[in-house]
């Protein structure tokens, strides 16, 4: 980020308080074991980044995005004061992220697993539904239903990355990724998923290529 604002934001204002409920049910999971933090700090700074990113002005979608790249970027930079390596933020962050949709998942996938075919039923609801978890405006997805043993979908374009870039911490980018591996996480026991990220690196491809998983 190149730029900050002068004015102090109240964390007890109305629109503070609106501000930290967007974070707060992924905050709340955060677990950093023995080491004791601050949660507090991580909303202070998101409550002051959210004004900045003019939060409630943006679309749904946007604003969805907006509160997960922002509860990574705080998350860090605070466990960064505590002197907690990346790669174990990074564990923290995922995780948190990873129990807020768990819920919603595992619901989905339960629907998954009780059809005959549990990958073909993956296959044809991800396929329906990814271009609007991951619009063409922000991530200019390519998908292809190869066959009903295998879903490929590319991203010519990181909404995550851009953000990160834009705020000057590439090394965030990974943790974006981890979120967007949560899908495939929960259903690790009949899908298998091969990626090559690029973006992590400032390339212009990410791929994803889902297949069912070999006895």
């Amino acid at each position: 980020m190149t730029e900050n604002k002068d004015s102090e934001i109240s964390t007890d204002s109305e629109s503070a308080q609106k501000a930290a409920a967007y974070i707060e049910p992924i905050l709340k999971h955060l677990d950093t074991e023995d080491v004791l933090i601050e949660k507090d700090k991580i909303t202070e700074l998101f409550v002051k980044l959210w004004e900045y990113e003019n939060g409630e002005k943006l679309d749904s979608a946007t604003q969805r995005l907006t509160i997960i790249a922002l509860f990574i970027y705080t998350a860090h930079n605070v466990l960064e004061d505590y002197n907690i390596r990346i790669d174990r933020s990074r564990q923290y962050i995922s995780h948190a992220l990873h129990e807020w949709v768990k819920p919603e998942m595992e619901k989905v996938a339960a629907n998954e697993k009780a059809s005959k075919d549990p990958f073909k039923a993956f296959v044809d609801s991800s396929h329906g539904n990814l271009e609007n978890v991951f619009s063409w405006e922000h991530f200019m997805p390519d998908i292809k239903k190869v066959s009903e043993t295998e879903l490929n979908f590319k991203f010519k374009k990181c909404w995550f990355a851009e953000f990160f870039i834009r705020f000057g911490r590439v090394d965030y980018i990974p943790t974006a990724c981890e979120f967007d591996k949560i899908p495939y996480e929960i259903r690790k026991d009949y899908v298998d998923l091969k990626l090559t990220n690029l973006f992590a690196k400032l390339g212009t491809l990410c791929q994803f290529k889902y297949t069912p998983v070999k006895d």
